[in-house]
Protein backbone atom coordinates (compact mmCIF):
# COMPACT_ATOMS: atom_id res chain seq x y z
CA UNK A 1 0.00 0.00 0.00
CA UNK A 2 1.59 3.33 -0.86
CA UNK A 3 2.29 5.96 1.69
CA UNK A 4 0.37 9.18 2.04
CA UNK A 5 1.06 12.13 0.20
CA UNK A 6 2.66 14.76 2.63
CA UNK A 7 0.36 17.10 1.37
CA UNK A 8 -2.62 14.95 1.03
CA UNK A 9 -5.83 15.59 2.82
CA UNK A 10 -5.27 12.22 4.30
CA UNK A 11 -1.98 12.20 5.96
CA UNK A 12 -3.42 15.63 7.94
CA UNK A 13 -6.31 14.05 8.65
CA UNK A 14 -4.19 11.06 10.24
CA UNK A 15 -2.19 13.54 12.14
CA UNK A 16 -4.90 15.07 13.25
CA UNK A 17 -6.61 12.10 14.38
CA UNK A 18 -2.94 10.95 15.73
CA UNK A 19 -3.52 14.23 18.29
CA UNK A 20 -6.90 13.00 19.97
CA UNK A 21 -5.72 10.31 21.77
CA UNK A 22 -5.23 12.46 24.52
CA UNK A 23 -7.92 14.21 24.72
CA UNK A 24 -10.27 10.85 24.51
CA UNK A 25 -8.43 9.03 27.36
CA UNK A 26 -9.08 12.49 29.49
CA UNK A 27 -12.25 13.80 28.40
CA UNK A 28 -14.28 10.23 27.63
CA UNK A 29 -13.39 8.93 31.34
CA UNK A 30 -15.23 12.17 32.95
CA UNK A 31 -18.57 11.02 33.27
CA UNK A 32 -17.70 7.74 34.57
CA UNK A 33 -15.44 8.59 37.44
CA UNK A 34 -17.66 7.69 40.21
CA UNK A 35 -18.88 4.05 38.79
CA UNK A 36 -14.97 3.57 38.28
CA UNK A 37 -14.55 4.04 41.84
CA UNK A 38 -17.24 2.25 42.85
CA UNK A 39 -16.70 -0.76 40.77
CA UNK A 40 -12.74 -0.34 42.40
CA UNK A 41 -13.75 0.31 46.00
CA UNK A 42 -12.43 3.28 46.21
CA UNK A 43 -13.21 6.73 46.74
CA UNK A 44 -14.80 8.79 43.91
CA UNK A 45 -11.30 11.35 44.84
CA UNK A 46 -8.72 8.33 44.56
CA UNK A 47 -10.12 7.53 41.28
CA UNK A 48 -9.79 11.24 40.13
CA UNK A 49 -6.05 9.87 40.23
CA UNK A 50 -6.02 8.40 37.09
CA UNK A 51 -6.55 11.57 34.81
CA UNK A 52 -3.50 13.03 37.27
CA UNK A 53 -1.25 10.08 36.54
CA UNK A 54 -2.34 9.96 32.67
CA UNK A 55 -1.21 13.99 32.24
CA UNK A 56 2.27 13.65 34.15
CA UNK A 57 2.91 10.27 31.41
CA UNK A 58 1.92 12.85 29.10
CA UNK A 59 4.40 15.38 29.99
CA UNK A 60 6.92 12.69 30.31
CA UNK A 61 6.98 11.12 27.10
CA UNK A 62 7.79 14.02 24.90
CA UNK A 63 10.95 14.46 27.26
CA UNK A 64 11.96 10.54 25.98
CA UNK A 65 10.62 10.68 22.29
CA UNK A 66 11.25 13.56 21.40
CA UNK A 67 15.05 13.61 21.30
CA UNK A 68 15.09 10.27 20.50
CA UNK A 69 13.31 10.80 17.13
CA UNK A 70 15.63 13.69 16.29
CA UNK A 71 18.06 10.52 16.08
CA UNK A 72 16.50 7.38 14.83
CA UNK A 73 13.20 8.99 12.98
CA UNK A 74 10.11 9.86 13.49
CA UNK A 75 7.90 6.91 12.24
CA UNK A 76 9.19 4.17 14.30
CA UNK A 77 9.15 6.53 17.82
CA UNK A 78 5.65 7.67 16.89
CA UNK A 79 4.22 4.03 15.74
CA UNK A 80 5.80 2.67 19.55
CA UNK A 81 3.59 5.75 21.08
CA UNK A 82 0.76 4.53 19.66
CA UNK A 83 1.60 0.68 20.21
CA UNK A 84 2.16 1.76 23.85
CA UNK A 85 -1.00 3.65 24.34
CA UNK A 86 -3.07 0.46 22.43
CA UNK A 87 -1.71 -2.35 24.74
CA UNK A 88 -1.89 -0.12 27.90
CA UNK A 89 -5.61 0.16 27.44
CA UNK A 90 -6.45 -2.71 26.68
CA UNK A 91 -4.56 -3.94 30.17
CA UNK A 92 -6.83 -0.90 32.12
CA UNK A 93 -9.79 -2.37 30.72
CA UNK A 94 -8.96 -5.72 32.79
CA UNK A 95 -7.55 -4.41 36.03
CA UNK A 96 -8.87 -5.10 39.16
CA UNK A 97 -7.10 -2.55 41.66
CA UNK A 98 -6.76 1.39 41.36
CA UNK A 99 -2.89 0.70 41.10
CA UNK A 100 -2.68 -1.35 38.54
CA UNK A 101 -5.24 1.12 36.65
CA UNK A 102 -3.07 3.95 37.51
CA UNK A 103 0.25 1.82 36.11
CA UNK A 104 -1.57 1.50 32.77
CA UNK A 105 -2.78 5.37 32.65
CA UNK A 106 0.56 6.40 32.99
CA UNK A 107 1.90 4.42 30.70
CA UNK A 108 -0.99 5.05 28.25
CA UNK A 109 -0.11 9.23 29.20
CA UNK A 110 3.39 8.62 28.16
CA UNK A 111 2.16 6.85 24.82
CA UNK A 112 -0.08 9.68 24.02
CA UNK A 113 2.53 12.48 25.07
CA UNK A 114 4.87 10.54 22.47
CA UNK A 115 2.60 10.69 19.90
CA UNK A 116 1.74 14.36 20.06
CA UNK A 117 5.09 15.43 20.05
CA UNK A 118 6.17 13.57 17.08
CA UNK A 119 2.96 15.00 15.36
CA UNK A 120 4.05 18.42 15.80
CA UNK A 121 8.14 17.47 14.98
CA UNK A 122 6.53 15.73 11.27
CA UNK A 123 5.01 18.69 10.21
CA UNK A 124 8.15 21.28 10.85
CA UNK A 125 10.16 18.18 8.87
CA UNK A 126 7.94 18.54 6.17
CA UNK A 127 6.88 21.82 6.20
CA UNK A 128 8.21 25.74 6.47
CA UNK A 129 6.89 28.88 6.65
CA UNK A 130 3.18 29.59 5.78
CA UNK A 131 2.16 26.07 4.59
CA UNK A 132 3.35 24.92 7.97
CA UNK A 133 1.51 27.02 9.91
CA UNK A 134 -1.79 25.74 7.52
CA UNK A 135 -1.00 21.89 8.46
CA UNK A 136 -0.82 23.02 11.97
CA UNK A 137 -3.88 24.86 11.74
CA UNK A 138 -5.59 22.10 10.12
CA UNK A 139 -4.03 19.65 12.58
CA UNK A 140 -5.54 21.45 15.66
CA UNK A 141 -9.17 22.09 13.40
CA UNK A 142 -8.97 17.74 13.50
CA UNK A 143 -7.71 17.88 17.18
CA UNK A 144 -10.67 20.07 18.20
CA UNK A 145 -13.28 17.72 17.66
CA UNK A 146 -12.30 15.55 20.49
CA UNK A 147 -12.91 17.74 23.22
CA UNK A 148 -16.52 18.11 21.97
CA UNK A 149 -17.67 14.73 21.53
CA UNK A 150 -15.87 12.69 23.73
CA UNK A 151 -17.89 12.97 26.95
CA UNK A 152 -21.03 12.23 25.14
CA UNK A 153 -19.33 8.83 23.30
CA UNK A 154 -17.55 8.17 26.91
CA UNK A 155 -21.48 8.12 28.25
CA UNK A 156 -22.30 5.97 25.25
CA UNK A 157 -20.12 3.43 25.52
CA UNK A 158 -20.13 2.83 29.56
CA UNK A 159 -24.06 2.47 29.02
CA UNK A 160 -23.44 -0.13 27.23
CA UNK A 161 -20.67 -1.82 28.57
CA UNK A 162 -19.24 0.05 31.61
CA UNK A 163 -16.51 1.95 32.48
CA UNK A 164 -14.15 -0.81 31.35
CA UNK A 165 -15.62 -0.47 27.78
CA UNK A 166 -14.10 3.42 27.41
CA UNK A 167 -10.66 1.29 27.64
CA UNK A 168 -11.47 -1.33 24.82
CA UNK A 169 -13.06 0.93 23.39
CA UNK A 170 -10.11 3.26 23.71
CA UNK A 171 -7.70 0.39 22.95
CA UNK A 172 -9.50 -1.28 19.89
CA UNK A 173 -9.33 2.79 18.14
CA UNK A 174 -5.87 3.14 18.97
CA UNK A 175 -5.11 -0.63 16.96
CA UNK A 176 -7.22 0.95 14.30
CA UNK A 177 -4.91 3.59 13.79
CA UNK A 178 -1.42 1.62 14.98
CA UNK A 179 -2.61 0.04 11.91
CA UNK A 180 -3.21 2.65 9.26
CA UNK A 181 0.09 4.66 10.60
CA UNK A 182 2.42 1.61 9.49
CA UNK A 183 1.13 1.17 6.51
CA UNK A 184 0.34 4.71 5.30
CA UNK A 185 3.23 6.89 7.21
CA UNK A 186 6.33 7.41 5.65
CA UNK A 187 9.29 8.53 7.54
CA UNK A 188 9.79 12.76 7.90
CA UNK A 189 13.19 12.67 8.99
CA UNK A 190 15.00 13.61 6.12
CA UNK A 191 18.60 13.34 7.70
CA UNK A 192 19.77 11.57 10.90
CA UNK A 193 22.83 12.26 12.57
CA UNK A 194 25.73 9.56 13.16
CA UNK A 195 26.64 7.52 15.59
CA UNK A 196 24.68 5.99 18.56
CA UNK A 197 22.09 7.76 20.41
CA UNK A 198 23.38 9.07 23.93
CA UNK A 199 21.72 10.78 26.48
CA UNK A 200 24.64 13.74 26.50
CA UNK A 201 23.76 15.01 23.41
CA UNK A 202 19.81 14.53 24.45
CA UNK A 203 20.62 17.23 26.79
CA UNK A 204 23.15 19.50 24.67
CA UNK A 205 19.92 19.82 22.35
CA UNK A 206 17.37 21.08 25.45
CA UNK A 207 20.05 23.32 26.44
CA UNK A 208 20.22 24.78 23.25
CA UNK A 209 16.81 24.98 22.76
CA UNK A 210 16.52 27.30 25.95
CA UNK A 211 18.85 29.64 25.15
CA UNK A 212 17.03 30.19 21.80
CA UNK A 213 15.16 33.10 22.18
CA UNK A 214 12.77 33.01 19.23
CA UNK A 215 11.81 29.54 20.32
CA UNK A 216 11.91 29.19 23.86
CA UNK A 217 10.04 32.55 23.76
CA UNK A 218 7.44 30.85 21.30
CA UNK A 219 7.09 28.06 23.71
CA UNK A 220 6.28 29.99 26.85
CA UNK A 221 3.76 31.89 24.71
CA UNK A 222 2.08 28.41 23.84
CA UNK A 223 2.54 27.62 27.48
CA UNK A 224 1.21 30.49 28.77
CA UNK A 225 -1.73 30.44 26.35
CA UNK A 226 -2.30 26.81 27.19
CA UNK A 227 -2.20 27.80 31.04
CA UNK A 228 -5.45 30.39 30.40
CA UNK A 229 -7.26 27.93 28.15
CA UNK A 230 -6.66 25.06 30.89
CA UNK A 231 -7.87 27.17 33.95
CA UNK A 232 -11.30 27.64 31.96
CA UNK A 233 -11.59 24.19 31.29
CA UNK A 234 -10.67 22.79 34.29
CA UNK A 235 -12.72 25.56 36.31
CA UNK A 236 -15.83 25.47 33.73
CA UNK A 237 -17.92 23.29 35.86
CA UNK A 238 -17.15 24.41 39.02
CA UNK A 239 -18.38 27.84 37.71
CA UNK A 240 -21.34 26.85 35.44
CA UNK A 241 -22.76 24.10 37.76
CA UNK A 242 -21.50 25.02 41.01
CA UNK A 243 -22.17 28.86 40.91
CA UNK A 244 -24.46 29.86 38.07
CA UNK A 245 -26.61 26.59 38.44
CA UNK A 246 -26.92 25.15 34.92
CA UNK A 247 -27.83 21.39 34.56
CA UNK A 248 -25.01 18.55 33.83
CA UNK A 249 -26.92 18.33 30.19
CA UNK A 250 -26.73 21.92 29.30
CA UNK A 251 -22.82 21.98 30.56
CA UNK A 252 -22.06 19.13 28.10
CA UNK A 253 -23.45 22.04 25.60
CA UNK A 254 -22.01 24.77 26.68
CA UNK A 255 -18.86 22.90 26.88
CA UNK A 256 -18.65 21.40 23.62
CA UNK A 257 -19.81 24.83 22.27
CA UNK A 258 -16.58 26.46 23.98
CA UNK A 259 -14.53 24.00 22.43
CA UNK A 260 -15.64 24.72 18.96
CA UNK A 261 -14.38 27.99 19.12
CA UNK A 262 -10.91 26.29 19.04
CA UNK A 263 -12.13 24.71 15.56
CA UNK A 264 -13.07 27.97 14.48
CA UNK A 265 -9.79 29.80 15.27
CA UNK A 266 -7.88 27.23 13.73
CA UNK A 267 -9.92 27.37 10.65
CA UNK A 268 -9.64 31.73 10.37
CA UNK A 269 -5.44 30.82 10.85
CA UNK A 270 -5.67 28.39 7.80
CA UNK A 271 -7.80 30.93 5.71
CA UNK A 272 -5.82 34.03 6.71
CA UNK A 273 -2.69 32.26 6.24
CA UNK A 274 -3.05 31.10 2.92
CA UNK A 275 -4.43 34.42 2.18
CA UNK A 276 -1.05 36.00 2.97
CA UNK A 277 -1.78 37.79 6.51
CA UNK A 278 1.46 37.46 8.48
CA UNK A 279 2.21 35.24 11.45
CA UNK A 280 2.98 38.03 13.39
CA UNK A 281 -0.01 39.91 12.64
CA UNK A 282 -2.43 37.04 13.36
CA UNK A 283 -0.58 36.51 16.76
CA UNK A 284 -1.34 40.14 17.83
CA UNK A 285 -4.55 39.25 16.89
CA UNK A 286 -5.40 36.00 18.45
CA UNK A 287 -3.74 37.30 21.57
CA UNK A 288 -5.98 40.65 21.66
CA UNK A 289 -8.97 38.21 21.89
CA UNK A 290 -7.63 35.90 24.45
CA UNK A 291 -6.80 38.98 26.62
CA UNK A 292 -9.28 41.35 25.83
CA UNK A 293 -12.36 38.23 27.23
CA UNK A 294 -10.12 37.50 30.24
CA UNK A 295 -9.89 40.95 31.24
CA UNK A 296 -13.85 41.39 30.69
CA UNK A 297 -14.93 38.49 32.66
CA UNK A 298 -12.54 39.51 35.58
CA UNK A 299 -14.54 42.82 35.44
CA UNK A 300 -17.65 41.36 35.33
CA UNK A 301 -16.52 38.88 38.31
CA UNK A 302 -15.63 41.95 40.15
CA UNK A 303 -19.16 43.99 39.29
CA UNK A 304 -20.72 40.57 40.47
CA UNK A 305 -22.21 40.84 36.79
CA UNK A 306 -21.37 37.08 35.59
CA UNK A 307 -23.99 34.98 33.47
CA UNK A 308 -24.22 32.20 32.00
CA UNK A 309 -24.99 34.15 28.35
CA UNK A 310 -22.08 36.56 29.49
CA UNK A 311 -19.42 34.11 30.46
CA UNK A 312 -19.99 31.46 27.39
CA UNK A 313 -20.17 33.74 24.52
CA UNK A 314 -16.90 35.70 25.66
CA UNK A 315 -14.94 32.44 26.32
CA UNK A 316 -15.73 30.97 22.91
CA UNK A 317 -14.11 34.26 21.35
CA UNK A 318 -11.49 34.00 23.33
CA UNK A 319 -11.26 30.78 22.26
CA UNK A 320 -11.23 31.56 18.57
CA UNK A 321 -7.87 33.67 19.59
CA UNK A 322 -6.35 30.84 21.00
CA UNK A 323 -6.95 28.16 18.10
CA UNK A 324 -5.20 31.60 15.97
CA UNK A 325 -2.67 31.76 17.98
CA UNK A 326 -0.91 28.22 19.11
CA UNK A 327 -0.33 27.06 14.96
CA UNK A 328 1.70 30.21 14.51
CA UNK A 329 3.48 30.25 18.13
CA UNK A 330 3.95 26.00 17.63
CA UNK A 331 5.59 26.83 14.54
CA UNK A 332 7.56 29.51 15.62
CA UNK A 333 9.19 27.51 18.23
CA UNK A 334 10.47 24.83 15.95
CA UNK A 335 11.24 26.94 12.72
CA UNK A 336 14.93 28.04 13.66
CA UNK A 337 15.57 24.51 14.92
CA UNK A 338 15.01 21.98 12.33
CA UNK A 339 17.84 19.36 13.55
CA UNK A 340 16.44 19.28 16.63
CA UNK A 341 12.93 19.45 16.16
CA UNK A 342 12.30 16.75 18.42
CA UNK A 343 13.42 18.42 21.43
CA UNK A 344 11.58 21.84 20.88
CA UNK A 345 8.57 20.33 20.70
CA UNK A 346 9.32 18.38 23.85
CA UNK A 347 10.29 21.03 25.28
CA UNK A 348 6.99 22.69 24.53
CA UNK A 349 4.66 19.63 25.11
CA UNK A 350 6.08 19.08 28.36
CA UNK A 351 6.20 22.57 29.40
CA UNK A 352 2.51 23.14 28.61
CA UNK A 353 1.63 20.23 30.72
CA UNK A 354 3.31 21.43 33.82
CA UNK A 355 1.35 25.01 33.40
CA UNK A 356 -1.92 23.29 32.95
CA UNK A 357 -1.43 21.27 36.13
CA UNK A 358 -0.35 24.16 37.97
CA UNK A 359 -3.19 26.15 36.22
CA UNK A 360 -6.10 23.51 37.64
CA UNK A 361 -4.17 23.69 40.61
CA UNK A 362 -4.14 26.78 41.36
CA UNK A 363 -7.94 27.47 40.26
CA UNK A 364 -9.08 24.42 42.80
CA UNK A 365 -6.99 26.14 45.60
CA UNK A 366 -8.63 29.72 45.22
CA UNK A 367 -12.12 28.90 44.46
CA UNK A 368 -14.55 29.57 47.36
CA UNK A 369 -17.54 27.78 45.54
CA UNK A 370 -19.55 31.12 45.48
CA UNK A 371 -17.52 33.33 43.04
CA UNK A 372 -16.14 32.76 39.38
CA UNK A 373 -13.04 34.76 40.70
CA UNK A 374 -10.55 31.93 40.69
CA UNK A 375 -10.81 31.15 36.65
CA UNK A 376 -10.62 34.41 35.78
CA UNK A 377 -8.04 35.92 37.87
CA UNK A 378 -6.02 33.05 36.68
CA UNK A 379 -7.25 33.50 32.59
CA UNK A 380 -6.26 37.22 32.89
CA UNK A 381 -3.42 36.19 35.09
CA UNK A 382 -2.23 34.07 32.15
CA UNK A 383 -3.01 35.84 29.50
CA UNK A 384 -1.22 38.95 30.29
CA UNK A 385 1.69 37.13 30.94
CA UNK A 386 1.88 35.58 27.37
CA UNK A 387 1.17 39.40 25.87
CA UNK A 388 4.17 40.44 27.63
CA UNK A 389 6.37 37.86 26.63
CA UNK A 390 5.37 37.86 22.77
CA UNK A 391 5.34 41.55 22.99
CA UNK A 392 8.75 42.17 24.85
CA UNK A 393 10.52 38.82 24.36
CA UNK A 394 10.05 37.08 20.68
CA UNK A 395 8.84 40.26 18.53
CA UNK A 396 12.48 41.73 19.37
CA UNK A 397 14.24 38.93 19.20
CA UNK A 398 12.58 37.87 15.62
CA UNK A 399 13.66 40.73 14.10
CA UNK A 400 17.26 40.14 14.66
CA UNK A 401 16.71 36.79 13.02
CA UNK A 402 16.32 35.97 9.12
CA UNK A 403 13.01 35.73 7.81
CA UNK A 404 11.31 32.28 7.69
CA UNK A 405 11.12 31.01 4.12
CA UNK A 406 8.22 30.48 2.08
CA UNK A 407 7.58 26.96 0.94
CA UNK A 408 7.07 25.72 -2.33
CA UNK A 409 3.23 25.29 -2.93
CA UNK A 410 2.03 21.81 -2.87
Amino acid sequence: MHRLRPHSRGFTLLLGALTTLASFATDMGLPVLAPMADSLGVPAGRAALSLSVFMAGFALGPLVFGPVSDHVGRRRVLLTGVAMFTVFGGFAAFTRSLGGLLSWRFLMGTGAGGCSVLVVATVRDLSTGIEARVKQSYVNLAAGIAPIIAPTLGVAVATLGGWRAIYGFLAIGGAVLLSVATLRLGESLPRRPEGSFDVQRALAGYARVLRHRVSVGYILVVALNFDCLFAYVSGSSLILIGVLGVSQRMYGVLFAATAAGLMVGALTNARLSRAGVSHARLITWGQGLILGTALVLLALTFAGAVTVWLLVPLAVIGFIGQGMVRPNAVQGALEPLPEIAGVASAVLSALQMIVGALSSAIVAEWFDGHSPFAVTAMMAITASLSVLVYAMMVRPAERGVPAMPHPERA
